[in-house]
């Protein structure tokens, strides 16, 4: 007969297996027989982002050079005072003289229909430089002659060179044919049948001031005449009633 396994019957109620002699003495268990499980990264999860750069050192770089910056144009606008405070103490500059001496209608016309005057007028003009060691380079420019704020003519300021303590009288041609509104024509009319005319002739002309051997920066002259004439008769003498005169120099 064949050899069967013996199978022993278990008893409900027996006590379980013996733990192994280590567990049993309370020994840990070595770091060999504790197996952490390792998780797999999820397949979504987003990389993790990096450091943010550091930018000490281009805040370092910007704050050196915007004070550089600062600092040679403070020393410029400071070499810049210190050389006009010299010019000044050693030239006293001052400002010319403008005088309108004499002013000549040649046309004056009035279109009573379309209410058009087209005139010309000769201004004769007396500039005076009072600097000892200044002169004036006079580049062109424009000059307007205006009734009530209505410009009536024209014409261009010559080029010229004025030097020290000197006198210039240059003729100024003006023309011009300007449409004027009723009120105006009407302001005109009686001003002249009066005998009191009010005129202004303004000049707007670049300069150039030579100290010396040095010449400075184009500047701006703005001559600025109020006149007041007997009238405006072509042919005849024009007597000048009232002259005043003013000059600012824009840098």
């Amino acid at each position: 007969m064949a050899d069967y396994h013996r199978i022993h019957p278990v008893t409900v109620g027996s006590p379980p297996p013996s733990a192994p002699p280590e567990q049993a003495r309370g020994k840990k268990p070595s770091h060999e027989q504790l197996q952490l499980p390792i998780t797999a990264p999820a397949p979504n999860a987003a990389a993790p982002l990096p450091p943010p750069p550091r930018r000490k050192r281009r805040h370092s770089r910007c704050c050196r050079c915007v004070c550089c910056t600062l600092l040679v144009i403070i020393i410029l606008l400071v070499a810049l005072g210190a050389t006009a405070g010299i010019l000044y103490l050693v030239f006293r500059p001052k400002i010319p003289n403008f005088h309108v001496d004499r002013l000549t209608v040649t046309r004056f016309d009035v279109n009573a229909s379309t209410m058009t005057v087209t005139d010309a007028f000769d201004v004769d003009v007396t500039a005076t430089n009072p600097n000892k060691r200044i002169g004036i380079y006079y580049d062109g420019g424009e000059v307007t002659a205006s009734f009530n704020g209505t410009q009536l003519c024209r014409g261009d300021f010559p080029t010229l060179y004025q030097g020290h303590r000197t006198t210039v009288q240059p003729r100024i041609s003006l023309t011009g044919e300007t449409r004027l509104d009723s009120a105006v024509a009407g302001q005109l009319l009686q001003q002249r049948q009066a005998g009191f005319v009010p005129l202004t002739v303004r000049a707007r002309v670049p300069i150039r001031i030579k100290f010396g051997a040095i010449k400075l920066w184009k500047m701006t002259g703005k001559a600025n005449c109020n006149l007041v004439v007997d009238n405006l008769q072509a042919g005849s003498q024009i007597r000048i009633r009232s002259n005043s005169c003013s000059f600012k120099l824009k840098v």
